[in-house]
């Protein structure tokens, strides 16, 4: 009995889930909520499902097995409002999420989304592209994996389309932030999200960069993924793709043509 009435306790709290595109910025926006009194923002917990590898765990085919696996990763934390972040739709796709997140009595959903040529090169010069996808996922998963660049774009695309199927659910649970904007105006997009999370604006989230932050366990740690440096250092990408690589660059930006140009008029 005392197990169940911790779980809901667990369960009744809000559940605050960040996703978008890789490198499109969700592990800055999880450490910088993360920094909020009240927040407590898992850096990347699976729980067993992801994508990548063609991997879901036996949990998620019951409520009660997932739910479980969700109380005990959150059961040491207190604080109020609890969070998880993973990226679409190469680890969780929109009914994943929304499996997840309706555990919880309430949730809301922050999607950051980044322009898909930084999103393109921080990929290429930042993964193993052989061994991010087994050859299970590579025969399932929608993605184009004809070149590197393709699978990077139809990617992209799909976490847009992610987004939207998100919206059309749960359009009072989610918004919509973009890197360019957080990265510019920190202060301000903190005081937005904050507002539609319901809490009150914390000038620690500035300062998210001093502090440790929850990682996929609930353990507090630093310099998680990269290094926890203010966002004034976030200067953009000055790397450039190979010119033996331009052509299959471009193909694949074209591919997105009409996306870039929604993203581009902040339509999306």
């Amino acid at each position: 009995m005392l197990k169940m009435k911790s779980h809901a306790a667990i369960l009744d709290k809000t559940m605050v889930f960040v996703t978008g595109a890789p490198r499109s910025g969700t592990s800055l926006l999880t450490k910088v909520l993360d920094a909020h009194p009240d927040m407590a923002i898992l850096m990347e917990n699976n729980f067993g499902n992801r994508r990548r590898h063609w991997m879901k765990s036996d949990a998620w085919k019951s409520e009660k097995a997932l739910a479980r696996n969700v109380c005990k990763t959150f059961a040491g934390i207190s604080e109020p409002v609890l969070g998880n972040k993973i990226g679409t739709p190469d680890v969780w796709w929109a009914e994943d999420i929304l499996q997840f997140c309706r555990l919880f009595a309430g949730f809301r959903i922050i999607f950051i989304v980044r322009h898909p040529a930084d999103v393109i090169k921080s990929r290429y010069f930042r993964e193993d592209y052989e061994s991010e996808f087994n050859d299970l996922a590579r025969r399932n998963i929608m993605l184009d994996f004809r070149t590197r660049f393709l699978t990077y774009t139809s990617s992209w695309r799909q976490s847009i389309e992610v987004y939207r199927q998100l919206r059309d659910a749960v359009f009072r649970n989610i918004v919509c932030i973009y890197y360019d904007d957080l990265i510019s105006g920190l202060e301000e997009e903190c005081r937005k999200l904050t507002e539609f999370l319901g809490l009150p604006y914390d000038d620690r989230m500035l300062q998210w960069h001093d502090i440790p932050h929850h990682d996929k366990n609930g353990i507090l740690r630093r310099d998680m993924k990269y290094r926890d440096e203010p966002v004034g250092k976030y200067t953009g990408l000055s790397e450039d793709i190979p010119p033996s690589l331009d052509e299959e660059y471009e193909e694949a930006m074209a591919s997105i043509k009409h996306e870039i140009q929604i993203y581009q008029q902040r339509k999306l």
